[in-house]
């Protein structure tokens, strides 16, 4: 696996690579975003680790950019560190497609261990049969079962199924699944992410009540139990 590590702070930077080469990670760094921006491009990383407040490009502008151009950047996954404590800043780097962030100062080792979950999660979304609870889907088969019966989805409902599964446990902004889930076609209030959890709720009632609505927000599927 491939990380990229973006961050201006010579002492920090350092010691989270410390920590990712010794798991064996391939690592690259970059002390300003738009060399980071480069790496993304040639390097391409299956996740960066990427500081809010940067030099020549910010954090968040850089995410940007990486989220709107998939066929140039790819779709790494981004963990944002920030210095900012209000709730804003996290809700801004979430909203601009962020998978995770931490706040600085913070413990390389939990780092490292959100790190692992997000490309764990990865691999597990890419294997033929996914599972989450009594819910089996069957991507080759493209069939959905509930405690052995087959349930009947449109294309949507499925992409949006598997899109929450594989980000369990992540916050997802309504942007960001419309994004990911309807690619074009939506304008802003759309209320589809809405009216399609509220049909994947009412057909697959083992998992209704773990998909969270964060009021103001999106929605979060729920680890499982």
């Amino acid at each position: 696996m491939k990380i990229l590590v973006i961050e201006d702070d010579g002492e920090i930077r350092t010691l989270i690579t410390y920590f990712l080469r010794k798991e064996n990670y391939e690592i690259e760094e970059a002390d300003n975003g738009l060399d980071g921006l480069k790496l993304v491009k040639t390097f391409n990383p299956d996740l960066i680790v990427l500081d809010l407040m940067l030099p020549n490009l910010d954090g968040i502008n850089l995410t940007e950019m990486i989220r709107k151009m998939p066929e140039k950047y790819g779709n790494p996954y981004i963990i944002m560190l920030t210095a900012k404590t209000e709730i804003e800043d996290v809700l801004k780097g979430l909203d601009i497609g962020a998978d995770d962030y931490m706040k600085k100062p913070f413990d390389p080792r939990e780092l490292l261990l959100r790190i692992k979950k997000l490309l764990n999660r990865g691999k597990k979304i890419s294997d033929s049969i996914i599972k989450y609870g009594d819910i089996v889907i069957d991507k080759n088969k493209y069939q959905v079962t509930e405690h052995g019966k087959e349930i009947i989805l449109s294309k949507k409902e499925y992409d949006l199924l598997l899109f929450l599964i594989k980000n369990k446990g992540i916050v997802l902004t309504r942007e960001k699944i419309l994004n990911k889930v309807w690619s074009s076609n939506y304008y802003s209030g759309d209320r589809s992410v809405d009216v399609y959890v509220g049909k994947i709720r009412d057909k697959l009632k083992s998992i209704s009540h773990n998909i969270k609505t964060i009021k103001g927000v999106g929605y979060r599927l729920d680890e499982e139990n």
